[in-house]
């Protein structure tokens, strides 16, 4: 187990990763990332997740929180609880030759939950961050909040 001085410096460096990839989204740039996370919240109500796509198309209106960051994504309606299908309403969207029916919900993503972030520049991946331990830990504290 890491110390807790270095349990801090794996905190600062998540806090800076996180920052620095929600501003370059917000600044316009095309950078498509991975974030490895344990679970996150649509419309309030914790999903089980080990990640999410972030990137120019898939998550829209990114902002920085107090403990994390918040977007608006896209799911299918089958993947959401029908209450939020219901308020968000759907959209159709073009994937290639196909349409498919898309729920918009705003998507919270708290920091504790974040345990890797990887960007890809020309279909390679590139690590920005990778913390195994909140992996591991953060796990069992978040599945008894889905309950």
């Amino acid at each position: 187990m890491a110390s807790p001085t270095d349990r801090e410096e794996v905190a600062a460096k998540r806090v800076a990763v996180i920052r620095a990839m929600v501003s370059s989204l917000k600044r316009g740039e095309s950078r498509e990332y991975h974030v490895g996370v344990v679970g996150y919240y649509i419309e309030g109500t914790p999903y089980s997740a080990t990640g999410l796509s972030v990137g120019p198309t898939q998550t829209l209106d990114m902002d920085l929180t107090d403990k994390g960051f918040v977007c608006t994504a896209f799911f299918q309606p089958h993947m959401l609880h029908p209450s939020t299908v219901k308020a968000n309403g759907i959209v159709q969207k073009g994937s290639g030759e196909q349409v498919v029916d898309l729920v918009p919900v705003r998507l919270e993503v708290k920091l504790a939950d974040v345990w890797a972030v990887a960007e890809f520049i020309k279909g390679e991946q590139h690590d920005l961050f990778l913390d195994p331990e909140t992996a591991a830990s953060r796990l069992a504290a978040f599945l008894p909040e889905r309950n």
